[in-house]
């Protein structure tokens, strides 16, 4: 009986013992569950307008480049140029002959020649009837001096003589046309030169026979004009509006790697190409010396800068997940991740666009260790 008392004495002891126990494992779970303050450097959202400058490949085109056809069909007579030949604007480059082309415009310069003599012969006849008309006019003044039938027929001749003149005038006129078209195919025989340049091309000897055809056949010179050259950039979707108006760009080339070319930006097409998103741009060059080829390559440093002052933070404070682009903000002390887009990349810094204010508070060095809603001790 003694035994089992002492059982009942020392039981509820032990229930409190364990109970206590129990109470402190689950204080120290709860405790190890709850996020743990972490501590943090932390910096601002600065907003900045800065220039950068970035590498693409260009390529040196001529101000203007033609491919000259022959547009008669005739032999090659005379060659005057070749390949590499510096030609002014009008200058002969070839001369072709073509005996039916210029025998049909001794033909059709007869032909004029006897439509102006008809015309000046009926205009005589007119005058001549039109004046005897106005002497019968006179004549009938004095009563019964001239028949009425008389008179009637003059006034005919001279309405026949009228139409016969303007039918002679239509005559002329197409004789004058026709002998201008021949003229002006007499004339093509003549190759010149339509601008200021340099032949780049021959495909003709003399005896050839040249002319019109299906579009297929070569040309017979290729003239490019390269006083000035064209720099031709395709700028990604990602830059194509940061391009500024009176940019100056510097670039090199294989054949002259020692030395720095400059351009002036002039034109872009406006528009982005769907095949590779890019926007083509064109910088004028000055190339006088005659240094630079058109064709050649060329490495660019593009300078770029945005229209309006952006927002940037330090490389580090940016955050690329699986699931999404963030940084973390501190607000009261409290983790906030805020989605964000990434932009340019200056140094150091990133440039960001989202729900963000220039001096905002952020973290220095972010990660997704920090989780969002997380309790945080800030050092400056």
């Amino acid at each position: 009986m003694n035994i089992v008392k002492s059982l009942w004495q020392v039981f509820p002891f032990m229930i409190g013992v364990a109970a206590c126990h129990s109470a402190a494992e689950t204080e120290h779970k709860n405790l190890a569950d709850a996020p743990q303050t972490q501590l943090v450097e932390v910096t601002q959202v600065q907003q900045l307008q800065p220039a950068k400058q970035i590498t693409l490949p260009g390529e040196l085109k001529p101000w203007n480049k033609v491919l000259i056809f022959p547009k008669v069909k005739g032999f090659v007579k005379t060659i005057n140029v070749d390949r590499g030949s510096v030609v002014k604007k009008g200058q002969i480059l070839a001369q072709l002959d073509a005996p039916e082309t210029v025998a049909e415009l001794s033909q059709s310069k007869a032909q004029l020649l006897a439509a102006e003599a008809a015309l000046h012969e009926q205009r005589a006849k007119f005058e001549a009837n039109k004046s005897t008309y106005q002497r019968l006019l006179q004549t009938n003044a004095t009563q019964g001096a001239v028949s009425v039938n008389e008179l009637e027929q003059s006034r005919a001749r001279i309405l026949a003589d009228s139409a016969t003149v303007t039918v002679a005038q239509g005559n002329v006129q197409a004789a004058q046309s026709y002998y201008q078209t021949k003229a002006q195919l007499v004339n093509y025989l003549t190759i010149t030169a339509p601008f200021d340049g340099l032949i780049t091309e021959r495909s003709i000897s003399p005896g050839a026979l040249v002319g019109p055809g299906d579009g297929k056949a070569s040309p017979l010179f290729v003239l490019e004009e390269n006083k000035t050259l064209r720099l031709t950039i395709a700028i990604p979707e990602m830059y194509a509006n940061q391009i500024p108006q009176k940019s100056e760009v510097s670039f090199a080339v294989n054949a002259i790697p020692e030395k720095q070319f400059s351009a002036q930006y002039a034109r872009s097409a406006r528009s982005v190409q769907e095949e590779n998103r890019s926007m083509m741009a064109e910088f004028d060059v000055d190339n006088t010396s005659n240094e630079l080829k058109a064709g050649m390559y060329a490495e660019v440093n593009l300078p770029i800068t945005r229209s309006a002052p952006t927002l940037f933070v330090p490389i580090k404070s940016l955050v690329s997940s699986s699931e999404r682009m963030f940084i973390i903000r501190v607000n009261n002390n409290v983790a906030e991740w805020v989605t964000v887009q990434k932009g340019n990349v200056v140094d150091t810094l990133v440039e960001v666009f989202g729900e963000v204010q220039p001096g905002d508070v952020i973290v220095r060095s972010a990660s997704e260790e920090l989780r969002n809603g997380q309790a945080l001790q800030v050092r400056q």
